[in-house]
C-alpha cells in the first residue's frame, strides 16, 4: 500500500510540474507568443547611441536605420512578429526580445508616437498619452535583449501594442 501511494504521489507532482512547466513556457490555449525584433550592427549604434545601445551583431548600421526611417518611416527588421493575433478571453501575449536593443511592448490606447523626441520629430509623430508614465513605460513594459515580457489575462476587444522607443513596431491582439 505504501508504495502505491508513493507512486500516486509522484505521478500526481509529476503531472503538477508539467503543469507549471507548460504554464511557465507559454504552453497552453490561453497564451500566444510574439517576437520583438531588430537587426542592430553593435559597433555603429553603441557609437551612436553609447556603451550597451546594441548588444547584437546584427547587419543594419546606425545610417541605415536613419536612412530607412527618412524614406519608409518605419525599419522593416523592427518589427513585431506577428502584426495581429488572436486570443481566447483571458489569455496572455509573451513578448520575447529577439533582438539587440531595448524595447518596449506598451498597451496603447491609440497608435502613435513613442517617447524619444528624436524618433517623433524624424518621423513626424506626436507621442501617444503613455509617455506621460515612463515609470510604466520602461520598467513595467520593457524588455531588454534576450527577456520576456508577458502581459495580464486580456479581456475581450481589440488590444494595441507599441513600442515605445520605435513606434512603428506595434501589433493589434484581438480577444474574443
Amino acid at each position: 500500500m505504501r508504495k502505491v501511494l508513493v507512486l500516486v504521489l509522484l505521478g500526481v507532482l509529476t503531472m503538477s510540474s508539467l503543469a507549471l512547466a507548460a504554464t511557465a513556457n507559454g504552453g497552453g490555449a490561453g497564451s500566444r507568443t510574439v517576437q520583438v525584433l531588430d537587426d542592430c550592427d553593435a559597433e555603429t549604434f553603441n557609437e551612436a547611441l553609447g556603451p550597451g545601445a546594441c548588444a547584437k551583431d546584427g547587419d543594419v548600421t546606425f545610417a541605415e536605420l536613419i536612412g530607412q526611417l527618412l524614406s519608409m518611416g518605419e525599419a522593416p527588421a523592427w518589427r513585431i512578429a506577428p502584426e495581429h493575433l488572436t486570443l481566447a478571453d483571458g489569455g496572455t501575449v509573451r513578448a520575447t526580445n529577439r533582438g539587440g536593443e531595448f524595447h518596449t511592448f506598451t498597451p496603447v490606447a491609440e497608435f502613435g508616437g513613442g517617447c524619444v523626441d528624436e524618433l517623433n520629430d524624424l518621423l513626424g509623430l506626436e507621442p501617444v498619452a503613455e509617455c506621460a508614465n515612463p515609470f510604466f513605460v520602461f520598467v513595467v513594459t520593457g524588455i531588454a535583449p534576450g527577456d520576456t515580457y508577458q502581459t495580464d489575462p486580456l479581456a475581450p476587444g481589440t488590444h494595441l501594442f507599441e513600442c515605445l522607443i520605435h513606434p512603428w513596431m506595434r501589433t493589434t491582439v484581438t480577444v474574443d
